[in-house]
């Protein structure tokens, strides 16, 4: 499936490509935005799953009050709740390239040429955003096992999660990581132009 061209705004022409970047408190806000969203879409994923596993695993009664325990912290539920995040992300944008906090906050997510992303481009993009993030997640359980709960190390854990959009502060062209390695950008879209409102007289 080839990549549609976007334009600056649903009633523009101009070129896409020529779009300034999104800031990192604009970026910052649209990810706290999806985020939320996010939330609420793995604990929708997290019913959804919970049925067919108790079919699967044939949990008798006893052990249903430790369903939670045993069920969810598997590599087959942390595979599926990837599986679904990924989603979540790619088919926003595929779709005209805005997730509802891109869109919130005026952005959209777009090849460096202007194009949109296919699936293939989203899952780079997913993957290379993820990382920091699943080591994020391994660090802090470390230190956790290690005891290390003060706020100085709990915060380096949640630091290496943001590494890719930090990257925004330091290159010239305001790109995270994930936007480097993964030939994509997150663009500023123009407010539409407001239409003459029609006169009676």
């Amino acid at each position: 499936m080839s990549n549609k061209k976007l334009t600056s705004s649903d009633n523009q022409s101009s070129q896409s490509n020529d779009l300034p970047a999104a800031s990192f408190m604009r970026l910052l806000g649209s990810w706290l935005y999806d985020f939320m969203l996010l939330c609420a879409v793995w604990l929708l994923a997290g019913i959804v799953y919970i049925i067919p596993a108790q079919m699967l695993t044939q949990v008798d009664s006893s052990q249903k009050d430790n369903l939670s325990t045993t069920e969810f912290s598997g590599p087959v539920f942390y595979s599926y709740l990837l599986l679904v995040t990924w989603f979540f992300f790619a088919w926003f944008w595929t779709h005209g390239g805005q997730t509802l906090g891109l869109r919130t906050w005026s952005l959209r997510v777009q090849t460096e040429e202007g194009y949109s992303l296919n699936w293939t481009q989203t899952l780079l993009r997913f993957l290379i955003a993820g990382t920091p993030w699943l080591l994020s997640l391994f660090v802090y359980k470390q230190l956790i096992s290690s005891q290390l709960v003060s706020p100085p190390y709990q915060y380096s854990a949640f630091i290496i999660g943001f590494s890719g959009l930090f990257w925004v502060l330091i290159d010239k062209k305001n790109r995270s990581l994930q936007d480097i390695f993964s030939r994509t950008r997150i663009v500023v879209i123009p407010p539409r132009p407001k239409k003459d409102k029609q006169r009676f007289y």
